[in-house]
């Protein structure tokens, strides 16, 4: 089939949004003619390099970019203002679009990222056969938890919170987007129960996030007198929490269970304060690595803590699962999605007490019973394998031949 993708962000050398789009964008050209629009500032040098080292590989696929107008001065005072030059991307691109479909007839289209739900794109006013997503975007941070993540971070989530239950009700873009495309994609579980109550449409859902490729690692063993080795790995920002853990941590105290934290960013020094008010010892922190480092830093760990209040699903548990590592997580955004009882730990929010003693209580439960923890590192790689790229590949080009019959 001949399809036109808008994919924004699109890397093969990137994680996050970029590595998301390309990924997707590679599986399909393994059945698809693929054109695709891209940003070409960010992106472009990226795809010609693997191009040009790749010879004769996504020879069906079509590259076609556009430069997105940037003010850096007027992002850093009010960063929201993302969302104006970023519109005019998607109008721009909406325009091409119209020009490569006079031209190439195109059976299908898929706006496929930027995965906020707040610009849909305008794709879906060509009247072909549209497909949207994986959207994400509408999940709100608890409340109960605002409190803990500082005076800015509570302000900031505070404000996102009413901001993002405002728009999802009232953006006519949005709501004409999402009664106009002919299959919605979520992200996680949340997204396609948002987009039943608030636009009474079904959806299907694909997380966006995935692996590559074979796990041949076996899992780690823990010695008979050798430390628990936890690992949390992410930006040192509020949404991402780490004081939950090293607040779990105080309240165990104890000398066999070890932390190794990836990552830097504006909260390290008040998370370093805080680690030491708290006398949490055994915290090794490694700043930020590249990425073969620390995915090798992972692999010497025992299990894995994600403490995110604000994300969707997260490429880093997939891999810690595909290492055999039990992940203990909150219940909230994808991880909810991704976890069972079977390869990790999902700690509910009632309140932020609560999260501390349950996730206390989770640890403690790994660094106790060694057989358990190495039955849920099985548990681990078995489930990683559910979540890699060619699957998804092949359900969306499903969905693409359904809606061409």
């Amino acid at each position: 089939m001949k399809v036109l993708i808008s994919c924004y962000a699109c890397s093969p050398y990137r994680g996050s949004e970029p590595g998301m789009g390309w990924k997707f964008v590679r599986e399909l050209a393994k059945e698809h003619e693929l054109h695709v629009i891209t940003e070409a500032v960010k992106w472009r040098g990226d795809i010609e390099r693997y191009r040009s080292e790749h010879p004769g590989e996504l020879e069906n696929v079509h590259f076609y970019y556009i430069a997105k107008v940037r003010h850096r001065l007027l992002r850093k005072i009010w960063p929201p203002s993302y969302y104006w030059f970023y519109r005019q991307w998607q109008k721009q691109a909406y325009a091409m679009a119209q020009q490569l479909d006079a031209v190439e007839h195109f059976d299908v289209v898929h706006q496929l990222n930027m995965v906020g739900y707040r610009e849909p794109g305008y794709l879906w006013k060509l009247g072909k056969p549209c497909v949207w997503g994986p959207i994400g975007g509408f999940n709100h941070v608890p409340w109960c938890m605002i409190p803990s993540m500082g005076f800015k971070g509570a302000l900031y989530y505070i404000c996102h919170n009413i901001i993002n239950a405002w728009q999802m009700r009232t953006s006519l873009l949005v709501r004409e987007a999402m009664s106009r495309a002919d299959v919605l994609i979520g992200a996680t579980e949340e997204v396609v129960q948002a987009i039943s109550k608030h636009y009474h449409r079904e959806s299907v859902l694909i997380p966006e996030v995935g692996l590559e490729g074979e796990f041949p690692l076996a899992p780690v063993l823990r010695g008979e007198n050798e430390p628990l080795r936890l690992c949390w790995s992410g930006q040192h920002t509020p949404g991402k929490s780490l004081n939950l853990l090293l607040e779990s941590l105080a309240l165990l105290q104890r000398e066999d269970i070890e932390l190794h934290v990836i990552g830097a960013g504006e909260r390290t020094a008040s998370w370093k304060k805080l680690c030491a008010r708290l006398r949490v010892r055994n915290v090794i922190w490694h700043g930020w690595v590249e990425r073969a480092e620390a995915l090798q830093l992972m692999r010497k760990c025992h299990a894995f803590c994600i403490t995110s209040l604000k994300d969707l699903t997260s490429t880093v548990i997939l891999e810690a699962l595909s290492f055999g590592m039990p992940v203990i997580a909150l219940n909230h955004c994808g991880f909810s999605n991704v976890l069972t009882l079977t390869c990790g730990r999902k700690i509910d929010i009632r309140s932020h007490p609560q999260v501390i003693r349950d996730f206390a209580a989770a640890i403690a439960e790994l660094a106790d019973n060694e057989p358990l923890r190495r039955e849920l590192a099985e548990g681990a790689r078995e489930r990683a394998q559910e979540y890699n790229w060619e699957a998804k590949g092949k359900i969306i080009s499903g969905l693409y031949r359904h809606l061409s019959n």
